[in-house]
């Protein structure tokens, strides 16, 4: 009779729930694991950094809406992927991390790298458990997907001691779970529909606000059928895109928040960048309706009038079929082309500085040169502070899961991940990582990573010399005084070269589309390292 070890059954249930890459560092106690998935033909994308290999999980989830799976080896190694686990907890990202352990005789004996890391990882995970016999390993990995996928999505940490993976046991002992988890969309209470629409269809000023509950719930196209039919302008929480950019319904993020009367929140926590659903971000009078699948974001930092507890794609569906026969013939709201013209205030704003020729570059025409060189279908990750701000305010994103940013967690170092992420999951389009240059600094081995592993990824660095939001706010206080923020003009390029890829420094305006162009055809991990100034 074959024998099977613990690390062949946590590949075996990967392959069975369709997993094509797992994101790691090598380390002893997750090397069964590591054997395990290359025999089922999953593929270890191996990282420099756990943290990084976490990160890339999350971007994974991020651009598929599938769970993405990473692993850690004991110690020093859960150590480093806490960061990870903390910004998808932040995140409601759907991951699964498989931890490394000691063997279970040496527990407590002060071993190499023993640590409890369950009672660390139970604070910023939905789920965290340990495996402690071979024939139960498929039965937990099951549980670990179902945890990730249930109600809100949330990271799940998996232990196991290398024992335990390590163990062989009859394959006749051993039972794949099946339809462990189920696909079905809790919907609303349809009374609460009905009163939702009702307030919507009445209202004069009414707006709905998405975030990335929609995208978990793969509700994109119920959502442009409900504002379509409606007439309601949509405008997509800051770092979310769930409809085109240029759709005629579709407004920048926080565009007419403080005249709206009537507003419907879907899969939005309200947390700062909704300034908690306060004036004056806010109309403090407007009538609220809030959409989640956990209960306890309704009502969470503001009054809600009508709270619906549901799955988004199930409920945009329940309120179209409310609404459709009421909106026959209904007339544009006058309240959407007063969205637009303030849309034109806010993009005239700016407008001089995205047509700036200032040397060095300023970062709202080096995002403007971005802009319009990317194809519609680009992937773009944002990983930065200063230069996110930029970013949000003039790249466009025009297919869901497309741009890729720190927020709502301001986690930095996530960029080189999820453009890993993004090539493995999107290897047809356009990839671009536009980055700060200190955080740059924090994953930059990450490029060795993408040149081992042939993953061609352009990076842009706005590179001001130093932690920018910390810079000016330390300028515009006090003294002036600039302390602990200064980094320095680095020729981050000739990092990327020397691992192996392509790099260019570009100091005019002028010269940045040439380089995009030059670096996309390099068909190499590429670096533009771009002085700018604010």
């Amino acid at each position: 009779m074959a024998r099977i070890n613990g690390g062949k059954l946590v590949a075996r249930v990967l392959k069975q729930e369709g997993v094509e890459y797992i994101f790691a560092l090598s380390g002893g106690e997750i090397d069964p694991i590591f054997q395990g998935c290359t025999d089922e033909g999953i593929k270890v994308i191996d990282t420099r950094h756990e943290q990084a290999a976490v990160f890339a999980a999350e971007g994974w989830a991020m651009l598929t809406g599938k769970p993405g799976i990473a692993a850690a080896t004991a110690g020093p190694g859960f150590t480093n992927a806490v960061t990870g686990l903390w910004d998808a907890f932040g995140k409601a990202c759907p991951i699964i991390v498989f931890g490394g352990r000691t063997g279970m005789q040496n527990f407590d004996l002060g071993t190499l790298q023993d640590m409890n890391s369950l009672e660390l990882a139970s604070t910023i995970t939905k789920w965290a458990r340990a495996g402690y016999e071979t024939k139960r390993i498929a039965e937990y990995v099951s549980m670990a997907f179902r945890q990730a996928l249930g109600g809100r999505p949330g990271p799940v940490y998996l232990e196991f001691p290398i024992d335990v993976l390590n163990a062989e046991i009859e394959e006749d002992e051993v039972v794949l779970p099946t339809n462990y988890r189920t696909d079905a969309r809790p919907q609303g209470d349809p009374e609460m529909v009905r009163q939702a629409v009702d307030l919507l269809l009445e209202a004069e000023r009414p707006l709905v606000i998405g975030g990335m509950g929609l995208w978990w719930s793969q509700a994109a196209n119920e959502l442009r059928e409900f504002i379509e039919l409606t007439g309601i302008p949509f405008s997509s929480s800051v770092g979310s895109s769930s409809l085109p950019a240029d759709h005629p319904l579709c407004l920048n993020p926080r565009v007419g928040t403080d005249q709206a009367d009537a507003i419907l929140v879907i899969g939005k926590r309200m947390d700062f960048l909704m300034a908690y659903g306060r004036a004056p971000l806010f109309n403090k009078d407007s009538k609220w309706i809030q959409i989640d699948i956990e209960p306890t974001e309704i009502g969470r930092n503001r009054p809600t009038d009508i709270g619906i507890i549901g799955d988004a794609k199930a409920v945009l569906r329940q309120m179209s079929d409310e609404a459709r026969d009421r909106c026959q013939g209904r007339k544009e709201l006058p309240w959407v082309e007063q969205c637009h013209e303030l849309v034109l205030v806010q993009q005239e704003q700016i407008a001089s500085l995205m047509n700036s020729d200032s040397s060095p570059v300023h970062p709202a025409r080096l995002c403007r040169e971005i802009r319009d060189f990317l194809d519609r279908d680009a992937i773009i990750v944002m990983d930065g502070g200063e230069i996110s701000g930029w970013g949000f305010r003039v790249l466009r994103s025009y297919y869901p899961g497309h741009m890729l940013s720190v927020l709502p967690t301001g986690t930095l170092g996530v960029g080189p991940s999820y453009a890993i992420a993004a090539r493995l999951a999107r290897p047809d389009n356009q990839v671009l990582y536009l980055s700060g240059d200190g955080s740059f600094g924090l994953n930059a081995m990450e490029f060795n990573t993408m040149v081992r592993h042939n993953l061609p990824i352009v990076s842009i660095i706005s590179n001001d010399g130093g932690w920018g939001v910390i810079k000016r706010l330390q300028q515009n206080r006090g003294t002036g005084r600039v302390v602990g923020s200064d980094l320095g003009y680095v020729r981050y390029d000739k990092v990327v070269e020397a691992l192996g890829g392509y790099g260019e420094a570009v100091d005019k305006p002028e010269d940045v589309r040439p380089a995009l162009e030059r670096a996309f055809a390099s068909g190499l991990p590429a670096c533009i390292n771009v002085r700018t100034s604010f």
